[in-house]
């Protein structure tokens, strides 16, 4: 019986309404999926430069809660998460608690591979 494919769910976060960069950022993470293997479950993206709120982060996250199969969330690099550590490991955790683990376009991963583990910061308000 075959293995179900890895479920990419591909992220970013922009504030600007030039489209060019945040296009190549989602075809890096598009073509990085397809050369793993991986099936692109969706696109959401963070029209926004704050950590919070991210309405799209809490969708993709929603939506991973809810997948069968194994889960990724797929950015083209950290910082496309969040550039502050603390506000990363928050929303990185969020994908872990939905059953997932985040990926970088350049092959790094949140489980150890090129990043540190998740660890949840001390609870902040207003954060998810």
């Amino acid at each position: 019986m075959a293995t179900p494919p890895i479920a990419a769910y591909i992220y970013d976060r922009c504030a600007t309404l030039a489209t060019a960069a945040l296009d190549e950022r989602i075809e890096r993470c598009r073509r990085y999926a397809v050369e793993h293997g991986w099936v692109v479950a969706g696109e959401w993206v963070d029209r926004a430069l704050t950590n919070w709120p991210r309405p799209r982060w809490q969708g993709m996250a929603h939506a991973m809660r809810r997948a069968a199969t194994g889960r990724v969330c797929l950015v083209d690099s950290w910082e496309r998460i969040s550039r502050e550590r603390d506000g990363s490991a928050v929303l990185r955790r969020a994908v872990h608690l939905a059953g997932g683990y985040c990926v970088t376009a350049a092959g790094e991963d949140d489980l150890g591979q090129g990043r540190m583990y998740v660890a949840a910061p001390p609870a902040s308000k207003g954060r998810p």
